[in-house]
């Protein structure tokens, strides 16, 4: 079997959602989505104002949006993201960019847990008090308890 890729050309804007088992590559510019199972490739001049999720990532051109691959991701030294970063593999060449917080993590964005319910107290000991300047605080972090397995 031959390897396939989709291109988006050079001349060409693509708005909505793609979603392919194949290289994307994007010469022009994508509005919205981009979900492959392969790789997605942002080339230099490309332009893609969408969130990523792809095995890997490589930009050479523009990316404004999150971008998420379980493999690697790379930014050449004219790539440009604006976004979140989450992979566990990042190459950033010299002269590259990102302006949005980078992960390590492999896991894909819908295997984030979404919310945890946490309560907090006081540590014993600390003292609330009013300043005028910000002072680190003394936290406790409490963890729902486990369930116990019943006997019987």
């Amino acid at each position: 079997m031959a390897d396939t890729r989709t291109e988006i050309g050079p001349a060409s804007v693509v708005t909505g959602e793609i979603e392919a088992q194949e290289d994307v590559v994007v010469f022009g510019r994508v509005e919205g989505g981009v979900r492959s199972t392969a790789a997605v490739i942002v080339e230099e001049g490309g332009l893609a104002r969408a969130n990523i999720v792809a095995a890997s990532v490589v930009v050479a051109g523009s990316v404004i949006g999150d971008i998420h691959a379980t493999e690697r991701v790379e930014i050449t030294e004219k790539g440009r993201v604006l976004g979140n970063v989450a992979s566990p593999r990042l190459v950033l060449q010299a002269g590259g960019a990102v302006k949005g917080q980078v992960a390590m993590s492999s896991r894909p964005p819908e295997a984030q847990p979404q919310s945890r319910t946490y309560s907090y107290r006081q540590a014993p000991g600390a003292t609330t008090r009013r300043s005028s300047t910000t002072l680190p605080r003394k936290v406790v972090r409490e963890e729902p308890p486990e369930p116990q397995p019943k006997e019987g």
